[in-house]
C-alpha cells in the first residue's frame, strides 16, 4: 500500500500528463498534470470517455488511439505538426510569449490480454520552452532575412542614380535564381504526384480484387472457407487497413498539391519579367504574396477580401507592388499581438485602382505618423528592423505615380490606403526618362 502511495506521488510531480484509458477510452487514471490545468479532479473524470472531455480534437484522438489498439504499438504526435492538442494555458505566463502550451503526445498500450490492448496510457509533455526557442530562432532568421532585403532594397534605390537598367538587371538574377530553385522543386514534385496517383489506383483495384474474392469465398459452400477468411481478415487487420490506405494516399496526394502551389506561387512572385513594367492583375499579385507571408498570419490572423470582379489590369512593375503589399501585410501581423484581422480590398477608384489593407492591431501613435515613411524610422525594438520597409513602398508607389495616405488609431488598428493610376506605356517611358536625366551623376 505504501508502495502504491509513493508510485502515485512521484507519478503526479513528474512534468508530465498521463492519463490511462480502458478500450471504449474511458478515463481509468487522471494525474494532477490534467487535473489542474482542465480544472477537473480525477474523481470528476474517472469513468468519463475521452473524447466528449475533449470534443474539438475527438476525431484526431480516436484515430490515434484507435491505430495502437489495432496494431498493438505507440502512436506518436510531435508538437512541430500539431502543436495544441488539448488547450492547455502556457507554461510560460509570465513572460507571455506563448499563450497556448505546446505538447508532444505519446500513446503506448498499457495492458495486453492474449494479444489485445486492454488499457492505454497517453502520455502529454509539455514542450513549450522549447517550442518557444525554436520559434524565436525561427522569427529572428526571418527578421534577419526580412532585414538583408531591406538592405538590398537600400542599395537597390541608392544606385538607381547610376541607372534603372542596372536596377533591373540585378532583380532579374535574383528573379532567375528564385525561378530556377523552384523549378528544381517542382521536377521531382511532378513524378511524386504522378506515382501518388498511379498508386491510388493500383490500391483501388486490389481492394476490388480482394472483394471479389470475399464474395467468392462467402458463396463457396464449405464453412471451413468462411471461417479461413475471417481469421485470415482478422489477423492481418484487413478492416482498419483498407480504410485507413485510402486516407494515407489522399494525405500524400495533398501534400504534393500543397507542395505544387507553394512553388507555382514562389515562381510567380519572383518571376524574371516582373522586375519590368507591364499589365498585371493586381489581386494575383496579392494572392502570390499572402501565401509567401502566409507563415507569419495562419496562426493568430484571419484574412478577409473584398475583390473587384471587374478589376482593369494595371501598367507597373509587379515584382515591386509585391513587396509594397509584403511590407505592409509583415507590419499589420507583427501589429497583432494574439489574434486578429487584416482586411483587404482591392478597388476600381476613378482612373485607376485603389488598395486599402486595415489590421486589427495595436494601431500607431498619433506623433509617429508624419514620420513613418521616412528612412530608417522604425518604432521597432533595437534590432528588430531597420526602418526602410515603408520608406521603400512609399518610394514604388511614388514611381507609379500613386499615393500612399496612412489613418490609424492606438488599440485599434491602423490602414493603409494605396491610390495608383491607370498609366500608359508612353507615359512610364517618359517618367523614367525624366527621373534618368534628373538623377545626380556619382563619381567614378
Amino acid at each position: 500500500m505504501a508502495d502504491t502511495l509513493i508510485c502515485d506521488a512521484l507519478v503526479d510531480k513528474l512534468p508530465l500528463g498521463i492519463c490511462v484509458l480502458d478500450r471504449d477510452f474511458n478515463i481509468r487514471y487522471w494525474n494532477s498534470f490534467f487535473a489542474d490545468r482542465m480544472d477537473m479532479p480525477s474523481e470528476a473524470v474517472i469513468g468519463r470517455n475521452i473524447l466528449e472531455l475533449f470534443q474539438d480534437e475527438a476525431a484526431f484522438l480516436k484515430k490515434k488511439l484507435k491505430s495502437v489498439l489495432v496494431l498493438n504499438n505507440p502512436s506518436f504526435s510531435y508538437w512541430e505538426h500539431r502543436p495544441h492538442i488539448f488547450k492547455f494555458k502556457s507554461s510560460r505566463p509570465i513572460t507571455g510569449e506563448e499563450t497556448l502550451m505546446y505538447q508532444n503526445m505519446e500513446i503506448v498500450p498499457l495492458e495486453i490480454v492474449g494479444g489485445e490492448v486492454q488499457s492505454i496510457c497517453l502520455i502529454l509533455q509539455d514542450v513549450t520552452a522549447l517550442a518557444g526557442y525554436f520559434n524565436a530562432q525561427k522569427e529572428l532568421a526571418l527578421q534577419l532575412e526580412a532585414e538583408h532585403a531591406e538592405q538590398r532594397a537600400l542599395i537597390n534605390k541608392l544606385e538607381m542614380a547610376q541607372g534603372q537598367l542596372l536596377q533591373a538587371e540585378k532583380m532579374a538574377s535574383i528573379g532567375q535564381l528564385a525561378a530556377g530553385v523552384a523549378h528544381e522543386i517542382n521536377n521531382p514534385i511532378g513524378f511524386i504526384n504522378s506515382n501518388l496517383q498511379s498508386l491510388k489506383d493500383y490500391v483501388g483495384n486490389l481492394l476490388k480484387i480482394v472483394e471479389f474474392s470475399e464474395k467468392v469465398i462467402d458463396k463457396a459452400t464449405p464453412d471451413s472457407y468462411h471461417k479461413l477468411k475471417a481469421d485470415f481478415f482478422e489477423r492481418q487487420q484487413y478492416r482498419f487497413i483498407r480504410q485507413d490506405i485510402t486516407e494515407l494516399v489522399n494525405e500524400c496526394l495533398e501534400g504534393t498539391s500543397r507542395v505544387a502551389a507553394i512553388v507555382k506561387n514562389l515562381k510567380s512572385f519572383s518571376h524574371v519579367d516582373n522586375s519590368e513594367w507591364q499589365y498585371a492583375d493586381l489581386r494575383d499579385g496579392m494572392e502570390n504574396t499572402l501565401k509567401i507571408v502566409n507563415n507569419q498570419l495562419k496562426y493568430k490572423v484571419a484574412v478577409h477580401r473584398d475583390y473587384d470582379e471587374a478589376l482593369p489590369q494595371l501598367y507597373c512593375q509587379p515584382m515591386q507592388l509585391n513587396q509594397v503589399f509584403m511590407n505592409l501585410l509583415v507590419n499589420a501581423a507583427q501589429a497583432i499581438e494574439h489574434n486578429g484581422d487584416i482586411y483587404i480590398s482591392i478597388q476600381r477608384h476613378n482612373n485607376g485602382v485603389q488598395v486599402v489593407i486595415r489590421d486589427t492591431g495595436s494601431g500607431i501613435e498619433a506623433r509617429h505618423l508624419d514620420k513613418i515613411f521616412d528612412p530608417f524610422f522604425t518604432t521597432k525594438p533595437v534590432g528588430s528592423g531597420t526602418g526602410l520597409g515603408l520608406s521603400l513602398s512609399y518610394s514604388i508607389v511614388q514611381r507609379h505615380q500613386g499615393q500612399i495616405v496612412v489613418t490609424s488609431q492606438r488599440g485599434k488598428g491602423t490602414e493603409f490606403t494605396i491610390t495608383l493610376p491607370m498609366l500608359t506605356e508612353q507615359q512610364v517611358a517618359e517618367n523614367e526618362q525624366r527621373a534618368l536625366n534628373a538623377a545626380p551623376h556619382l563619381a567614378d
